[in-house]
């Protein structure tokens, strides 16, 4: 018999302007600080970008990596339903999500990555990677995206639910 699934999906576009004040403010091996995007998906999800990870060379401001991560907010049902468990608030079942960095025009695909089957609490409130992608692959390198000193992240958020799970 085959088993029904329903996946619930929320986009996000997310667009960052500014990018060489960003981008040069975060040179050398020191991590940069933190740039939050706007709350989406009634306010469940956050997007955390660094323009660099801290990992690269101080001689060369093109060197090392951006992070990125999403970001799980909890619902006021979920922190009540945590009141007084050690272990905090808990989103029930199971995500998936997509990042994506493109031009501002949507014209150069620069960069995807996906992940599947996380759990998000407060314990794990927020999964990515600390390596993304290369600054110079996402911005030093990429004509367009410093002729328009914008880039577009797009987010793809998905919950995946079999028979029975409410979602």
């Amino acid at each position: 018999m085959p088993e029904e699934e329903f996946r619930e999906t929320i986009m996000f576009e997310w667009r960052l302007r500014d990018l060489k004040s960003l981008f040069d403010a975060s040179t050398a091996n020191q991590k940069s600080q933190v740039i939050k995007s706007s709350l989406f998906g009634n306010g469940q999800w956050q997007i955390l970008l660094y323009t660099n990870s801290g990992l690269g060379s101080s001689k060369d401001p093109a060197s090392g990596t951006i992070s990125l991560f999403l970001s799980c907010e909890p619902t006021m049902g979920e922190k009540q339903a945590a009141d007084g468990s050690d272990l905090g608030w808990v989103r029930e079942g199971a995500y998936g999500f997509t990042f994506e960095i493109l031009d501002i025009n949507k014209t150069e695909h620069i960069v995807t990555k996906e992940a599947r089957n996380h759990h998000f609490s407060q314990k794990t409130a927020n999964w990515g990677w600390a390596q993304f992608a290369s600054r110079e692959s996402v911005f030093y390198s990429r004509p367009s995206i410093r002729r328009e000193d914008a880039l577009l992240l797009m987010c793809k958020v998905e919950h995946e639910a079999t028979t029975g799970e409410q979602i």
